[in-house]
């Protein structure tokens, strides 16, 4: 919280001191669903929507990061019941927060497990879900090395809707039942559903950006600390090439931009931070897109991207479905485990390149820069693999009306 900040807001929440909420209304069901950053709450964005559209809900929404919750305010703010920091997981606070939210159902996001929060359900026999559930290796290993813990961790009426069958298998690992888990696809296929831009609404953000229209945009998708110094670098390099290459960075934590633009600064391609000016100097050859909630507008201008997270000595990797739901060609480095079997699928289907290091991420990305045919050719593998998807958000909100019922 010290690290993060921004967790002075509304804290009074964080201590179960949540406002005191309407009566509930006949035949209404209230649902509190906790998305802790902006992922989680980009991941669920269609479920929301479909849940809203319809009479028969109201929504308690909490999150744990100020940027998660200021997403979440910005984006269903005025269409749901209360929204506000979820409670510190102990008895006081997360007691008192369940007195006042008192929900019928409640959902967490990905892969928390907060024990007295799921003691307080288990208390009131209010059933708990947890949606596009997904164990990273970390995790799944720690886990794994404590037995003794998962009847505290693990409740048994806790459903879990995964992501793959590998996920499925993690969670029945770890203590839960197996009639307890289902399998629904990635939720972030479906919250991949955003506007598409027009020919002409990109080329103005190009000309927001100080790129030309006929530039080579490489995009860093969710860039953690040495990947941009090595899209810097080669941007510079190619450049010197007299390859027209531009470089739009959006990196995974917007609070990064004063470490990031000091590399910047230590090179010589003029840059611009889009905090301080949205419209950037003609020629312009770096961008820095410093702020959140807007990735996958700004990411729609690029002709191919590198992902996030996944260069050594970071690990894990960032989200791949955003940019293949845009068909813009996707090059990843060797440490993509928190979405192994998505990746995997990508590569099976040329919409994505695996590279082993560094240099080989350099080369692949040169090799796109210098051949449309190849861009093209990953532009159509990525709009058939988004086809073949299906509705992974339809499978769960039944899993959702089935459990309220």
């Amino acid at each position: 919280m010290l690290k993060r900040g921004g967790y002075q807001k509304k804290i009074w929440y964080r201590l179960g001191l949540w406002p005191a909420l309407p009566p509930k209304k006949p035949n209404i069901k209230r649902i509190w669903i906790q998305a802790v950053s902006v992922g989680e709450l980009s991941s669920i964005g269609k479920l929301l929507e479909e849940i809203l559209e319809g009479a028969q809900h109201e929504i308690v929404l909490s999150g744990t990061t100020s940027t998660g919750l200021e997403l979440g305010n910005e984006r269903f703010g005025e269409r749901i019941l209360a929204h506000g920091p979820f409670p510190l997981d102990w008895f006081p606070f997360s007691g008192r927060a369940w007195k006042k939210i008192n929900p019928d159902l409640a959902i967490l996001v990905d892969s928390e497990l907060w024990p007295e929060h799921f003691r307080q359900a288990s208390k009131r026999n209010i059933p708990l879900m947890v949606v596009n559930a997904r164990l990273s290796d970390r995790s799944y290993s720690r886990l794994k090395s404590v037995p003794f813990f998962w009847p505290v961790l693990i409740p048994q009426n806790l459903k879990v809707i995964c992501p793959s069958e590998r996920q499925r298998s993690r969670w029945q690992d770890i203590g839960v039942a197996s009639e307890n888990l289902s399998i629904s696809g990635n939720l972030k296929i479906d919250a991949s559903d955003f506007g598409i831009l027009q020919i002409h609404e990109k080329n103005e953000l190009r000309s927001e950006f100080g790129f030309d229209e006929e530039s080579i945009i490489l995009a860093g998708v969710s860039t953690w600390q040495e990947e941009e110094k090595m899209l810097i670098s080669l941007t510079q390099r190619l450049r010197l090439e007299n390859l027209d290459l531009r470089l739009l960075l959006i990196p995974r934590h917007a609070e990064r931009r004063m470490e990031i633009s000091k590399v910047l600064e230590s090179s010589p391609l003029p840059y611009q931070m889009r905090t301080k000016s949205k419209k950037a100097p003609p020629d312009n050859v770096v961008y820095l897109a410093d702020t959140t909630g807007e990735m996958t507008e700004l990411l729609q201008v690029a002709d191919l991207a590198f992902l996030g997270k996944t260069l050594p000595p970071n690990q894990g990797g960032q989200n791949p479905i955003e940019p293949i739901a845009l068909s813009i060609p996707l090059v990843v480095g060797p440490n993509y485990q928190n979405f192994r079997e998505t990746c995997a699928d990508m590569f099976e289907h040329g919409c994505a390149l695996r590279c082993a290091d560094q240099s080989e991420i350099i080369k692949k990305i040169i090799a796109l820069i210098q051949n449309q045919k190849s861009r093209d050719q990953m532009q159509d593998a990525s709009k058939k693999w988004m086809d073949k998807q299906g509705s992974p958000t339809s499978f769960t909100l039944e899993k959702i009306h089935s459990l309220l019922s």
